[in-house]
């Protein structure tokens, strides 16, 4: 049977079958990786992935543990095809590649391994493997990299076609130059046997699959389900409105300075197709913060199959629904000597960030009420990297600490629940937070705490997820030295349609505690009691900080934006909120309007309480109001179908999702809101949410609120950045 035929005639079981043996092959190299690998790196936390691919580069399927490498996976197996002949491919053989500029890596740490698949004589496609590897060479220990200024400082940089395993032998000679080259030279090798052993189970269960189904029509139906694949996206597409929309993020410094670096994108929907045009990014710059094109088509995708393509099965078909464009030379796309250590986590989720926000205009305006439901407020999005190295202080052994913790960021709530608390990046939802008992059995520390940081979510009708707050400190090393990151510290992750943007990351040291005199004494070192000499706040990226045995590693973690106005939060929820701690009482009646009696609310005077904050914010904006409805629980509810201003009172005029009130008939309904503008921190710091100010620094990072005019709903809270 033709492809043709099979299209108007196909066994839905057996392509069902084949999609699900797929999925589950890749799911099963990982499990042989993890089994195989020494690095809590990939046992705990999860970093990498496992993929199939055909013998021209396509994918069959992905595994779920980092999305982002969507991307650079892809860019790795075309790259090792442009660079060596398919005939000079043989069984047995891996390649091994980590350079973001010729590989498509996200960042140097994130090394592939490539293996061929043959059946018999015949090519017949790829198992993929790549993993996050502890360190890789380069300047600093774990392969980040702030104080680069090129490529060539960061790590060992394998390009495509590097052959590591030769017909199932290692390759000696390639071996030891990896290994004279890395700090663990050990636990390095051991995971890229780890991945060799990851691709020699799919190649093994692939093959069998094709034997039992037979070459051709396991042909037929793996190009059947890229159609499928493809079709479906396209129609959800299909069903959000014609236009171009634009927005622009901000990467905060580059390792050397505290600047802000733009991030713009245009997308355009056309059809059944999406073009996400990056023209206007700033141009590459000198420091670790540039993203790979591997890593920006990695976060894209990140954003867009959980919107769009949430029951779609990954392969290439959702791959050619859209496109991306971006200038060489760019932050976004950058080109040798530009280094590309921590882009992935900078300018590469600044680009997710976008993509999120973007989509969320485009779907509320959808008529599917499925697509409209796909709106919610932006993910924290900032892995805050710590990497400790240093001796033990038992055996003198050198050890490379990239604690995972730093994933644990709050997720955007959406229009059916609240943000997912410590949830990790949108690129990365498969990955997990390591056990504290597993990093101090591992590492030289030891935890003062582990908790939800409750400063750090957007509040909203939906609230934010919230990031983790830690706190460790050395225990059998005398110090380590410290490389640390913070992507997102003063430029904040929006809300949606009214909901408030979430809080930051940051790192302090606690300089000269009393932490081992307090243990000494058989007391808990808890917050309050913790005394010292100083508190040091550290700059978003630093490397070389020395911490010392009585110093304090505190870290907190940023949150997911809110969506809707605070003011239409279900009572019961806050109360909930306030019992579980997650929210004060100062903050429920301040930021929510809800006031607690007992183990309850109080119904009207909550109410009442929520009218008098709607008249504080008009007059506060300058159109102070006698009056203003009262909402119903009725009226609440009807957001669920209407979040954001709609053309209601007549073909060009716009009215309130809340009230219905009349917004103006202008090109866009803010000209008819209420705007008051802030200095960010200081707003957010009104509602109890943390965010970084930038003192002295050339930009503001400003925060619009707009209201209704009538019913002083606030309907937008959006972030932008203007000279200070």
């Amino acid at each position: 049977m033709s492809l043709e035929e099979l299209r108007n005639d196909y066994d839905p079981v057996t392509l069902e079958v084949i999609r699900m043996r797929l999925d589950n092959i890749v799911e099963e190299m990982g499990i042989a990786m993890i089994r195989s690998s020494g690095s809590p790196v990939i046992t705990e936390a999860r970093d990498y992935n496992t993929a199939l691919f055909d013998a021209t580069g396509r994918i069959y399927s992905y595994s779920d543990a980092v999305q982002l490498h969507i991307g650079s996976g892809g860019v790795a197996v075309r790259n090792l095809l442009a660079t060596v002949d398919a005939g000079e491919l043989q069984p047995g053989d891996a390649f091994i590649s980590n350079d973001p500029h010729t590989s498509g890596s996200s960042h140097p740490p994130d090394t592939t391994v490539i293996s061929p698949i043959f059946l018999g004589e015949r090519l017949i496609g790829f198992a993929q493997s790549q993993a996050h590897l502890v360190d890789v060479g380069g300047m600093a220990p774990g392969g980040f990299a702030p104080a680069a200024t090129d490529c060539f400082g960061e790590a060992l940089r394998l390009p495509p076609g590097v052959k590591i395993f030769e017909r199932g032998e290692p390759v000696e000679s390639v071996r030891r130059l990896i290994g004279n080259n890395v700090r663990t030279p050990v636990l390095y090798w051991n995971d890229v046997r780890s991945m060799v052993a990851s691709n020699n189970t799919g190649i093994r269960r692939l093959v069998e699959t094709i034997e039992e189904f037979g070459a051709e029509t396991f042909a037929d139906y793996t190009a059947l389900s890229f159609e499928l694949a493809e079709h479906v996206l396209r129609g959800r597409i299909r069903d959000i409105p014609d236009g171009t929309y634009a927005s622009e993020e901000w990467v905060e410094g580059n390792g050397h300075d505290d600047a802000l670096y733009r991030v713009y994108c245009a997308m355009t929907v056309a059809g059944d197709r999406i073009t996400f045009d990056f023209t206007g990014s700033s141009p590459q710059t000198d420091g670790f913060v540039n993203c790979s094109y591997g890593a920006l088509v990695g976060s894209l995708a990140s954003a867009v199959v959980p919107i769009l393509g949430w029951d779609v099965p990954f392969n290439e078909g959702v791959m050619t629904a859209f496109t991306i464009l971006a200038d060489e030379g760019s932050i976004v796309n950058p080109v040798v000597p530009a280094p590309i250590s921590n882009g992935h986590l900078t300018a590469g989720v600044r680009a997710t960030r976008l993509v999120t926000r973007l989509l969320n205009q485009a779907c509320v305006k959808s008529t599917n009420d499925m697509v409209r439901q796909r709106c919610q407020g932006e993910w924290g999005d900032s892995w805050t990297g710590g990497i400790s190295s240093g001796t033990r202080a038992d055996t003198g052994e050198f050890f490379v600490w990239f604690n995972m913790d730093g994933g644990g960021m709050g997720t955007g709530a959406q229009l059916v629940r609240d943000g997912h608390d410590a949830a990790g990046l949108l690129t990365q939802v498969g990955n997990m937070l390591p056990d504290v008992e597993m990093n101090e059995m591992l590492y030289p520390t030891l935890y003062l705490w582990k908790r939800l940081a409750t400063d750090s979510s957007g509040h909203g009708a939906g609230r934010g997820g919230m990031g983790l707050e830690y706190a460790w400190v050395p225990w059998g090393a005398d110090e380590a030295t410290e490389t640390l990151f913070c992507p997102t510290a003063a430029v904040p992750p929006w809300g949606f349609a009214g909901g408030l943007p979430a809080g930051g990351s940051g790192f302090e040291f606690w300089r000269d505690s009393n932490v081992r005199t307090l243990m000494a004494d058989g007391r808990y070192p808890h917050r309050d009691a913790i005394e010292a000499g100083a508190i040091e706040l550290q700059d978003v990226n630093a490397q070389g900080l020395r911490l010392g045995v009585g110093d304090v590693f505190h870290s907190w973690l940023g949150g997911g934006g809110g969506i809707g106005d605070p003011l239409l939060r279900d009572p019961r929820a806050v109360v909930a909120d306030v019992v579980d701690e997650f929210v004060s009482a100062d903050q429920a009646r301040d930021v929510y309007g809800v006031v607690l009696d007992g183990d309850g609310f109080d119904a009207e005077a909550t109410a009442a309480l929520r009218d008098r904050i709607r008249l504080t914010r008009l007059a506060a904006a300058g159109s102070p109001a006698d009056t203003v409805p009262t909402l119903l629980q009725s009226d609440v509810d009807l957001l669920e179908r209407r979040w954001v201003p709609v053309r209601g009172c007549g073909t060009d005029c716009w009215t309130c999702p809340v009230c219905a009130g009349s917004l103006g008939n202008g090109d866009d309904w803010l000209a008819g809101a209420v705007t008051t503008t802030q200095v960010a921190s200081e707003r957010l710091a009104e509602f109890g949410v943390r965010v970084r100010e930038r003192v002295g620094a050339a930009e503001q990072v400003l925060l619009d609120e707009s209201l209704c005019p009538h019913c002083g709903t606030l309907l937008d809270a959006r972030v932008h950045v203007a000279q200070s």
